[in-house]
């Protein structure tokens, strides 16, 4: 099956909070972040989508609904929405409330389990894999391991086609399967009755017929020899085909008679024309035409398939190349400038967001700013500047220190003079007034400038672009410059065919010009030559007289006009006939019917015992033949395959463990399929199973080429390699190998997903793992939280560039 995932949008699931919008359109996939950002949900969220449920959680927790929605979903809801190109489905949504999962994933029946067992590799599930793969409810026998094994030796069909002959051991076990067994031993002799009595009916039905025959043959005449016997649904598709051509001879001797009139006028125009010139011009054209055609169905065949790619998003491009290089040049000139359209849309977006996120900065500043200043004003409220001119005015009435307002005498409470501490609080409400104006006069320029932001900030925020186009714009920027490098490389090659085009153009124009010429050298006796020939009477000799020929054809052609036209009501009258004679077979065919039907039955009684009976030593024999066929199979795959694909892997990852794990090999193929693990020393000799003889590393590489082999040893149902940050225990050269891996994994046509959260790893899988030709595509995810929790996975597409400085 040929598929690729494109598209995942993920809503708060498990650790992923908010809604992520991702393109999975890429044959390598990349995602990087640290522990807890959310690859592995991000990967859950891929197999929720697929399947429906997340089976690598379920094997751990089988309340594991609970707890897919994120704790702080508004809804309480998770959502996974995925899109898939080449299954019968190509998108779905599922999601869940705890409860109860809501929508169906995109994948049904064996793909799901195969899904889970060969195509998504959960960290999780890394050092327990063997065991998963080795053990289903402890029956071997019924082991993902031994399905896989079955799947790759084909024996679901040999097992059971053995399972489905068991019953032709004894043939008291047929009494119920084949009952028509029993009942073929009566009824002979009431079936001889039968077929006798059919037959004489058939026999007077055929006489009836025959003479209807006869009588019609007579009517047809020769026309009825073109056939064995006259067959109406035969007969009359020819008799129409002939009325067909008869009124097609009729036209062309129209036409015919037509241009017998115009022969004379063809006479005077005709002229002498150099054959040595045709034939030069001949070679000539043949030449360009040639050319022009190897280069079609080459250079030209690349051209014009670019050319319809662009035209389908681009309706102005021609698709017709008519001159490929003003096409190619006008597909480059809006190629590149939907190129500069989309940087520029996907820069000044970026500059939107910049921009908008230091206004949001700017406002919480001057938000804070006007809360600072309205604490101010708030606690100089009691500032007057009407006050302090008050006291002014009464401390030229203060004579001691007996207060002129209150008549009391202030020097009992204060050792301060009265006129002193009237002047100092003059002088201090003074100031608290002039801090006060300063105060509203800042809180007012800071308000306005407040507003201005605002004002700027819905303006950014009306043109910010969705998140729908700015994956587009990445998606688009990624199509045009492939376009565009495609175009580059196709420039010569859209020159050469303009100009063998205009070759081929200006030899047939030249050729045609001769033929022109030609034509009226030959004159009108050649014409009437060939009108002779074409209604079947001699030529015009050399002195027989123009005006004569051409007498003589006309006529011709009108005694042939009138002798059709007879012709014609003939066969009309015959068609006639034959519907006459299809309704008195009717009843002859359903006489020959039922004979047929009570022979068949005669026969059939008759023979079904004897049949029975070679069946069933048939199917005692093929049974022995196909448990010997399963034995041998079993054998040679175990040894020859299986175990060749997996140790090949493994010491390329552990080239220095000293056992190596293996498929074991069943001792017998007489009973049912069990794929048992075991190793052997390097050296030679058998070890124990692989749980127990390797090292937590090795164990987990063990599993891992395990994983990596079932993909490589059969052609895959599903096309997909999701991994869970797999490399953590291994060093720099096994890192290098298992790259190699994946390299040689996505050339057979694998899509491969890998989640890492080492960053320098994550650097160098992106350079490894990058594209290598026009098409090839590798999409890099980085995953991270924004500083209100939520989650942000941009994503980058990265797509072939040729390196110029080598190619200069």
């Amino acid at each position: 099956m040929s598929a690729r995932l494109k598209s995942l949008v993920v809503e708060d699931f498990r650790s992923i909070r908010g809604t992520q919008r991702i393109s999975l359109d890429a044959s390598t996939v990349l995602i990087h972040g640290p522990n807890g950002m959310g690859k592995t949900s991000l990967l859950s969220a891929i197999e929720f989508g697929l399947t429906g449920a997340v089976a690598s959680l379920g094997r751990f927790d089988p309340g594991y609904l609970e707890h897919l929605p994120h704790k702080k979903s508004p809804t309480g809801k998770c959502r996974v929405s995925i899109e898939v190109d080449g299954l019968p489905s190509s998108s779905t949504e599922v999601a869940t409330d705890g409860k109860q999962v809501l929508g169906k994933g995109l994948l049904s029946g064996d793909l799901v389990r195969l899904f889970s067992e060969r195509c998504y590799l959960p960290q999780a599930a890394l050092g327990r894999l063997l065991e998963i793969y080795e053990h289903q409810d402890t029956r071997r026998s019924d082991s993902p391991l031994t399905r896989f094994v079955k799947e790759l030796l084909g024996l679901e069909a040999l097992d059971a086609l053995i399972d489905g002959l068991h019953a032709s051991g004894d043939v008291r076990r047929l009494r119920e399967k084949a009952p028509k067994f029993w009942s073929a031993r009566s009824g002979t002799a009431d079936l001889v009755a039968k077929v006798k009595t059919a037959t004489d009916v058939v026999t007077a039905l055929g006489q009836t017929v025959a003479d209807l025959e006869a009588q019609l043959r007579d009517d047809l005449g020769s026309f009825a020899e073109l056939t064995v016997e006259i067959e109406p649904k035969t007969l009359k598709p020819l008799l129409d085909r002939e009325i067909e051509r008869i009124e097609e001879r009729l036209s062309a001797l129209a036409l015919r008679r037509r241009d017998l009139a115009a022969a004379e006028a063809q006479l005077k125009a005709a002229s002498q024309a150099d054959g040595g010139q045709r034939e030069a011009a001949e070679a000539a054209s043949a030449a360009a035409q040639s050319a022009l055609s190897k280069w079609q169905a080459g250079l030209g065949a690349d051209l014009q398939n670019l050319f319809a790619a662009i035209g389908k998003r681009l309706p102005g491009i021609s698709v017709n190349v008519a001159d490929p290089a003003a096409v190619h040049a006008n597909a480059t000139s809006a190629v590149v400038t939907q190129l500069q359209r989309i940087q520029a849309i996907v820069l000044q977006s970026a500059e939107d967001d910049k921009a908008l996120l230091d206004i949001e900065e700017a406002i919480r500043q001057g938000t804070s700013r006007l809360s600072s200043i309205d604490k101010e004003l708030e606690r100089d409220q009691g500032a007057n500047q009407e006050l302090a001119q008050a006291l002014t005015a009464i401390s030229s009435h203060i004579d001691g220190e007996i207060c002129p307002v209150c008549n009391r005498d202030f020097s009992e409470i204060s050792e301060i003079p009265l006129a002193a501490h009237v002047s100092e609080e003059v002088q201090r409400l003074i100031a608290a007034a002039g801090r006060v104006q300063a105060l509203v006069r800042d809180r007012s320029s800071t308000s306005a400038a407040i507003l201005q932001t605002q004002r700027r900030q819905t303006e950014l925020t009306a043109r910010r672009l969705s998140d729908a186009q700015r994956d587009q714009n990445k998606l688009d920027l990624a199509q045009f410059s492939e376009w565009k490098t495609a175009l580059s490389t196709l420039t010569e090659a859209a020159s050469q065919g303009s100009r063998l085009q205009r070759e081929a153009s200006g030899t047939a124009g030249q050729l045609s010009v001769l033929t022109t010429q030609q034509a009226g050298v030959r004159g009108l006796r050649a014409e009437l030559v060939q009108h002779a020939r074409a209604i079947g009477i001699s030529s015009p000799t050399a002195d027989e007289p123009l005006k004569a020929a051409s007498a003589r054809l006309i006529a011709e052609v009108q005694r042939q006009e009138e002798a059709l036209r007879a012709t014609l009501s003939h066969h009309h009258l015959s068609i006639e006939r034959l519907a006459e004679l299809t309704r008195c077979r009717r009843d002859h065919e359903e006489a020959v019917a039922k004979l047929a039907e009570t022979a068949a039955l005669q026969t059939k009684s008759s023979n079904q015992r004897e049949e029975a009976e070679r069946r069933i030593a048939v199917a005692k024999d093929l049974m022995n033949k196909a448990q010997g066929l399963r034995t041998e199979k079993v054998r040679q795959v175990f040894n020859d395959e299986l175990n060749a694909v997996w140790r090949d892997l493994f010491i390329r990852l552990a080239p220095e463990e000293e056992f190596v794990p293996e498929f074991a090999l069943p001792s017998s193929g007489n009973g049912a399929v069990e794929a048992v693990l075991e190793t052997r020393y390097r050296s030679g000799g058998k070890g124990g199973n692989p749980r127990a003889m390797l090292s937590a590393g090795n164990l987990n590489t063990a599993a891992l080429t395990l994983f990596m082999a079932l993909n490589l040893s059969v052609s895959p149902a599903l096309p997909w390699l999701i991994i869970d940050d797999p490399v953590q225990s291994m060093d720099d050269v096994h890192i290098a190998q298992f790259a190699a891996l994946l390299r040689a994994l996505k050339r057979e046509g694998r899509q491969v997903i890998l989640a890492v959260h080492d960053r320098q790893l994550f650097d160098y899988l992106a350079l490894e793992l990058s594209p290598t030709f026009n098409g090839d595509r590798l999409i890099t995810i980085e995953l991270g939280r924004s500083a209100d929790g939520m989650t942000t996975a941009p994503w980058t597409p990265r797509f072939f560039e040729p390196d110029k400085a080598i190619a200069a």
